[in-house]
């Protein structure tokens, strides 16, 4: 399967057809350009709180902006919820929540082997599986009541890093599992397919512009990069002999040119990934906005649940810069493209 095609294919599954009508319902009250204007425009994170109680978050005016990061995450479980209330075929939407079980396996490990506190990192009720499960097979080393992917994921990011201390092969080898998983889950779907390969492409060009930076050779990068992408691995490997500016140029029959041209260009002026990190964020989202043109299925849903996620991020972006008395066009620049 070829990201270059990007043909959109639509299964318009006849069960999803009630559901997508509460779907299109919902997608209407998403946070569009004005709404975040509006919360751009307060004069501090106060004035920004009150103002995201006036668009639709009623917990806004209910608790009190220390608390924010309770409120954000409270709307991420109602979200799963809905989606888990409102889904025909649970098989068919299940992966995206079961990437935040991948999460925690990475946030105990870490608790485990490098002393970090899990309650800063962890999502409690959002992923499938109780915190609790996955906290004690992590500390116990007993997978078996996990299910099968997490506890292979679990066992090998463990191995990894004992046999080598390096905290980042933590990360690197549980989002292996994590892609391996999807390309499963997904299989014979092809929007969710296209989009696990997407996916895939921007973590793994992300891992290699670390890579270079860091002056890491081809040995390392091979072992760093997931599975499940349209670019090849010998296609990565070699971008490690190229110079930044070639690099959009070296991919420019792929759709990931425009992304690198923009996001490397920012990285050589300013010496910061930023820009990449957002460019690669709104690819995907460009992507997601096909759903738009789906009649019913579950294409609708996946859009929407991610659609929801990239808004709870922004509204974080907002907060938070806020908070640390960020200049307003610094904050804009750093917000994600919105789906409506």
């Amino acid at each position: 399967m070829a990201v270059e095609l990007l043909e959109t294919r639509f299964e318009q599954e006849g069960s999803f057809a009630f559901a997508t009508g509460r779907i299109r319902a919902l997608e209407a009250k998403l946070l569009n350009r004005a709404h975040y204007q509006r919360l751009l425009e307060a004069t501090d994170a106060l004035d920004a709180w009150r103002t995201l109680a006036e668009v639709g978050y009623a917990q806004a005016a209910e608790r009190k902006l220390d608390e924010y990061e309770d409120v954000l995450t409270g709307e991420l479980r109602d979200l799963y919820a809905l989606l888990t209330a409102l889904s025909p075929d649970a098989e068919r939407t299940l992966w995206l929540q079961r990437r935040y079980d991948f999460h925690h396996i990475k946030v105990y490990l870490k608790a485990k082997l490098l002393g970090e506190d899990p309650k800063e990192s962890v999502l409690d009720g959002v992923g499938t599986v109780p915190l609790k499960l996955i906290e004690a097979s992590v500390n116990t080393g007993i997978w078996s009541e996990l299910p099968v992917e997490l506890a292979d994921a679990g066992e090998r990011a463990l191995r990894a890093y004992e046999s080598t201390h390096q905290a980042q092969l933590i990360d690197t080898v549980t989002d292996q599992g994590l892609f391996r998983y999807l390309q499963s889950a997904t299989a014979g779907h092809p929007f969710a397919e296209t989009l696990v390969a997407i996916w895939a492409d921007v973590l793994n060009l992300k891992s290699l512009v670390r890579a270079k930076l860091m002056g890491k050779d081809r040995t390392f990068v091979s072992r760093v990069l997931v599975p499940g992408g349209s670019l090849d691995d010998a296609r990565l490997l070699a971008l490690l002999d190229a110079n930044f500016e070639t690099w959009s140029d070296e991919l420019r029959h792929t759709p990931y040119s425009g992304v690198l041209n923009r996001g490397l260009t920012s990285l050589m002026e300013r010496r910061s990934l930023a820009l990449l990190e957002k460019l690669s964020d709104d690819f995907v989202m460009e992507f997601l906005k096909r759903a738009k043109l789906a009649l019913y299925g579950a294409e609708p849903f996946i859009a929407y649940v991610l659609a929801k996620e990239t808004e709870l991020k922004n509204i974080r972006i907002i907060l938070v810069g806020k908070l640390n008395g960020v200049a307003k066009e610094t904050i804009e620049e750093h917000l994600r493209e919105p789906y409506v």
